[in-house]
Parts: C-alpha cells; structure tokens; sequence
C-alpha cells in the first residue's frame, strides 16, 4: 500500500520527510503546500478516497485547532500522522496523532518516528543530513559553524524542492559520497557570488519602519530569504528583525535578537513559526494591489 504525505513546500524541513519515506522503501504520494493554503487544502486533500493509503502524514506545517477537531472525529484518524515542532501550533499536544517538539524540526521528528517503526532505517549519512537540517530550521547553524547545513539551504534555492528532493533521494542512499558533492560544490560556488548581488541589490531597497515597539527592516524580496535576512540583520545592528516581502508568497520574518519573540509576531498576523524565523500569508495583499494598479477611472 502506499503512504500520503502533506508538508510544506518552502524550505529544506519540508521537503526531507520527503525524502526519507523514499529512502525507506516506501511507495509514497506527496503534497507540497503553502502555509496560506493549508486550511483549506489539507481537508480536500483528506477528503479523497483514503482506502489506498496505509499512512497518512502532515509534517512542518502548522494545522488550525479547528483542523485537528475535525480530524479526529474522523473514521480514518488511525491513518493520520502529524509532526509539529512550531509554538505556535501548542494545541497540538492534545490530540494523540500529533506529535509536538519545538526543540526539533519536521524532519528529526519524523526521522525519530521512523526509527522506532523500522529499527533497520539508522544509517550515519543520514543522521548526519537529519541533523544539518534541524541545525538550518531551528537557526542553529550560525551559532554551530554548520555550513553544511547553509549549503543544503542554498542547494534548496538552487534546485527548487522537486529536483531537491530527486537529489538527495540519490545522494543520500549512496554512503561513499559526501551530502555536499563535488558538482554541489560547484553550483553553490556561483550561487555565493549570485547570492552576495542579491543582498547589495535587496540592502539598498531596504525599508526602515516601526512595528508596535520594534524597529524593523522592510524589504521586497523572492529568494534566499534566511540568508538574507541574516546578512541585513548582520549589515543593520539596530534593527530588532527583518521582513521580507514575497508577493506571491508570503511575508517571512528574521531575527538574530533573544530579545525578539517573531512567532509571536506571526501569530498575531495569521501566520507562526519559530521565535527567530516565523511567516504569514498576504493572499488577500495580492488581490488588493492588482485592483490598485488596475484600478477603472471613475466615470
């Protein structure tokens, strides 16, 4: 039989769960989704004929409580897995097919749950790729010196998240390779000369404004975001965190602050995350600034 899984399509920690189901063995059926199409999306999706699925999995994305209420009324609920390692989804302790861990990521917490129902899925590649990502989403890697885990983030830009997760499904089921291999290596040497344009560019549109008692950094930007996010952070010190504008995407927050809680920040506008990087959705932005623009004279 095979397995569904839903999970987010933005980032490293989304698409590695992914990746692991592939790796072990597994006959899967994945739905990479935006934060803002979630609610409506996931009951759709789980409004399919389940017949055919063993296991149905949601990782790295935050479910609505309303969400988890319906699910668990749900004939079906046996089947749903969910791992949550965000604050903002706490409600998910509740509910015994959710898993909740804010000191992981998506991906350990699925990783760990797959060890436990296949005792044979341990190999040291990839506890070693598990634990870069966990360093890369929870902003560990600054503070760790772990490139690598930088690199597979710039490697996720590169890729876009289908040919990412073809990548590493190889590259992670060979053990006498590096995760970072020698033709990653050079793409990601023009990627740093591509990625330091895109921060002198974004630096020089950069956007000072307040924010209930913050002073923020505002910017128009489509990639790289936790990158550049940490280069403005780093270029503007007196800055509490950073805000980058994706019109068709989102807004994503960073910060490198203890002082500055951004899931906080994000839940308050519709969205969550972590205490340093979080996001929310501006759906209805898009359509505001088409009727801006395409504005009729009045008559």
């Amino acid at each position: 039989m095979k397995d569904m899984i839903i999970t987010h399509a933005k980032d490293v920690d989304g698409v590695s769960p992914v990746i692991l189901l592939k790796l072990l063995g597994r006959e899967v059926v994945f739905h990479l989704l935006e934060i803002e199409d979630v609610e409506e999306k996931v009951p759709l999706l789980l409004g399919e004929d389940l017949e055919k699925y063993e296991n149905i999995y949601i990782t790295d994305l935050v479910l609505s409580e309303a969400l988890y209420k319906w699910i668990d009324v749900q004939p079906w609920k046996e089947k749903i897995h969910v791992f949550d390692h965000h604050i903002s989804g706490s409600y998910a302790k509740d509910y015994s097919f959710a898993s909740l861990d804010i000191t992981e990521c998506g991906t350990s917490l699925f990783y760990r749950y797959l060890k436990e129902c296949f005792p044979q899925f341990t190999f040291p590649k990839i506890e070693q790729y598990v634990d870069h990502v966990r360093n890369l989403d929870l902003w560990h890697w600054v503070e760790k010196g772990d490139h690598v885990a930088k690199e597979l983030g710039d490697l996720f830009e590169i890729y876009g998240n289908l040919l990412y997760i073809d990548h590493f499904v190889l590259n992670l089921a060979d053990d006498s390779t590096a995760i970072i291999s020698a033709e990653d290596e050079s793409l990601l040497k023009v990627e740093s000369n591509r990625i330091k344009r895109y921060f002198e560019r974004k630096n020089e549109e950069l956007m000072t404004c307040s924010y209930l008692d913050y002073k923020m950094g505002v910017v128009f930007a489509e990639s790289y975001r936790s990158e550049l996010g940490m280069l403005l952070q780093n270029a503007h010190p007196e800055l509490d965190f950073i805000a980058m504008i994706n019109i068709a995407g989102g807004v994503s927050l960073r910060t490198q602050r203890d002082d500055v809680d951004l899931a906080e920040i994000a839940s308050a506008l519709g969205g969550g995350g972590h205490k340093k990087a979080s996001g929310f959705g501006i759906l209805d932005v898009r359509v505001a600034v088409i009727k801006n623009i395409f504005q009729e004279e009045s008559k």
